[in-house]
């Protein structure tokens, strides 16, 4: 019995050295693959990998749109870098007001927002777009070689709108494309909303890194990736492998389209002190993605407005969609009345 013991024992100390190994391995992997991709790559145009690949993510994406409660005005805008797909939601009694322009996260686009539409234009004319670079029907021509030229594309995007200045909103990555674009173009920013910002005021946690990279090997189980985007995002595993349009539009999009979009850096401080226009920043209570280090950042900013939303997680837009909005409302009124 006592050799039978010790036996069992050495075979489970070897089974736990496997599993370090077989960890540390993945661990890595992963940081390779985050580290080479994000900061390495030579910057190439966005493309779906396969045809069957984007019929998928199409279909959910038109899906989305089409279940929208208000019908969107569309226009295919043309810059430097290629054609832009952007939405208008209006009424007649809001066209004078100054727009709010949209940034969706990555992998999203503009269907991401729809839940918070039909509340966001209830005083203001609102755009969302398709970025560059990112999954969507918007088509890049041209490499998008640092955050610059996503700050230009944007900006030839307003002037062929006709658009002169914007409350800006973005979530997540998005919320670094209007962090640049506000940082760079300061004279067109009305007000600048970052909702869950990712790089925009800090690096992200290295297990964000990790996670990522886990969430996105498709040799990996199903189980595997749910678990590493619940662990960024705060939610529940069951509600990452929720199967609505959504979920499975997202999903295809990090499945099958070879996003090039340029890593930012966090804004520097001396910028962030010299930002005039007034700044909300919408944090969430169970996100991995923002926390102390965010909040410190962001204390730099001369003209903040900060809150942290309980019980929700990285997915913040998409969860308090109307109570999100009337803050918004609030904050824009201020900002225009300042």
């Amino acid at each position: 019995m006592r050799k039978g013991g010790c036996e069992m024992k050495k075979a489970e100390k070897k089974k736990g050295r496997l599993w370090k190994q077989l960890f540390l391995f993945i661990s890595l992997s992963a940081c390779f693959y985050t580290v080479r991709s994000l900061f390495f790559a030579i910057p190439e145009v966005g493309h779906f990998k396969t045809k069957a690949g984007q019929a998928a993510y199409l279909k959910s994406y038109e899906r989305i749109m089409e279940s929208m409660p208000v019908k969107a005005q569309v226009q295919d805008v043309e810059t430097s870098w290629g054609l832009v797909r952007v939405y208008r939601w209006s009424n007649e009694t809001v066209t004078d007001k100054t727009p709010v322009l949209l940034f969706p996260g990555h992998s999203s686009g503009a269907p991401m927002w729809q839940g918070n539409i039909s509340y966001l234009m209830l005083q203001h004319p609102v755009y969302a777009f398709d970025p560059l670079g990112d999954a969507g029907k918007s088509k890049q021509a041209l490499p998008l070689k640092n955050m610059q030229d996503v700050a230009d594309y944007v900006n030839e995007m307003l002037d062929r709108l006709g658009i002169e200045r914007v409350h800006l909103v973005g979530h997540s990555f998005g919320a670094s494309s209007a962090a640049y674009f506000a940082n760079d173009y300061p004279a067109r920013v009305a007000s600048l909303a970052l909702l869950e910002p990712a790089f925009a005021l800090n690096y992200p946690d290295v297990s964000v890194f990790f996670w990522g990279t886990v969430s996105s090997i498709e040799l990996f189980p199903e189980s595997w990736r749910s678990q590493a985007l619940a662990q960024i995002s705060g939610e529940d595993a069951s509600e990452v492998r929720s199967d609505d349009d959504m979920a499975k539009m997202i999903k295809a999009a990090s499945s099958f389209y070879s996003t090039e979009l340029p890593t930012p850096s966090p804004i520097d401080e001396a910028s962030l002190k010299d930002w005039k226009f007034p700044v909300y920043l919408a944090l969430a209570e169970k996100s991995k993605m923002t926390g102390d280090s965010t909040m410190k950042q962001a204390r730099k900013i001369p003209r903040l407005t900060m809150k942290t939303w309980p019980n929700t997680s990285h997915s913040l837009p998409m969860e308090v969609p109307q109570e999100l909005a009337h803050e918004l409302q609030v904050f824009w009124k201020q900002a225009e009345s300042n």
